[in-house]
């Protein structure tokens, strides 16, 4: 097989309880056609002691202080000129071998993107989900079968840049947002079985800390895309996506009211014809049980 340049990215800051299991994890793949970049952005624990041991086996390093995850990333893919890319979260590890199975999905030139297995691990469970049923519009209503884990979908680095790129208003779901505006465009995916990295779940990590920000900045994404205009595909799921949230809104805001319940029911059927596509649901039927029984207590 032929082994095209991979570029893999990390960007850290602070992470030096986990950073050298992440290099290590890269550098251990003996992949022979590998760049690897680490945008640190300013730490003041051990990374950088950390990420100077290795320097001579990275392409390029350095430690500054930046804007954030996304800020990062993008800082690191200034420097990549693989085919092949996607970024590695310093707190998380590749599987020994990833790269060459993630190098042999891609010989078929057809392929825009390779999607393999993910372990979600942390101090007490895990939980292995492979990245299926890949689509824009899939991801963007999490329609049932989907299931995306960032570091088990790779993308080929020319395509990346040629929708946008990564998008540093957003600094929690900026992921979420590149892999809908990639698929759109390249929507070729080939599903593989193997199991390619290992994602951490910990006290400190985002994923954990900052959950009700994620779902704050996927409402803004959906929004930002609505109004793309190389995106009109995606114009119709973007709005029944905006009337749900807003849908859910509403009957969050009735169930919190000091209201009655006859008061409540009406503000919900004067609402329901303003939002057909989204209101007739076991969500709104299960709002009036929920008002109902509040009304009981």
């Amino acid at each position: 097989m032929s082994y095209p340049l991979i570029s893999i990215v990390t960007a850290s800051y602070n992470q030096g309880h986990f950073i050298e299991e992440t290099i290590n994890s890269v550098l251990d793949q003996h992949y022979p056609n590998l760049e690897y970049i680490i945008i640190d952005g300013g730490s003041t624990d051990n990374s950088v002691e950390i990420i100077q041991k290795y320097a001579s086996q990275l392409k390029y390093w350095i430690s500054e202080k930046d804007n954030g995850q996304a800020n990062g990333i993008n800082k690191g893919l200034k420097y990549c000129s693989g085919e092949i890319f996607n970024w590695l979260n310093s707190d998380d590890y590749l599987t020994p071998g990833s790269l060459v199975k993630i190098a042999a999905a891609f010989e078929d030139q057809s392929v825009q993107m390779v999607a393999g297995t993910v372990r979600n691990f942390s101090s007490t469970a895990e939980t292995i989900i492979a990245n299926r049923n890949l689509s824009a519009a899939g991801l963007m209503c999490w329609k049932p079968g989907v299931q995306f884990m960032q570091p088990g979908a790779w993308m080929r680095r020319e395509l990346v840049n040629r929708c946008g790129g990564i998008d540093e208003e957003f600094h929690y779901a900026f992921d979420w947002d590149l892999y809908i505006r990639y698929l759109y465009h390249f929507p070729s995916v080939m599903e593989i079985p193997d199991l390619l990295a290992n994602f951490r779940l910990h006290d400190l990590s985002k994923t954990q800390l900052m959950n009700y920000r994620f779902v704050i900045e996927e409402q803004r994404i959906i929004e930002k895309i609505s109004l793309l205009p190389d995106y009109g595909g995606l114009k119709k799921t973007c709005r029944y996506k905006l009337q749900k949230a807003d849908w859910t809104a509403f009957l969050s805001k009735q169930s919190k009211s000091q209201e009655s319940f006859f008061q409540k029911c009406m503000a919900v059927v004067q609402k329901l014809p303003l939002y057909k596509k989204v209101s007739f649901s076991r969500q709104t039927a299960g709002a009036i049980k929920a008002f109902w029984q509040h009304k009981q207590i």
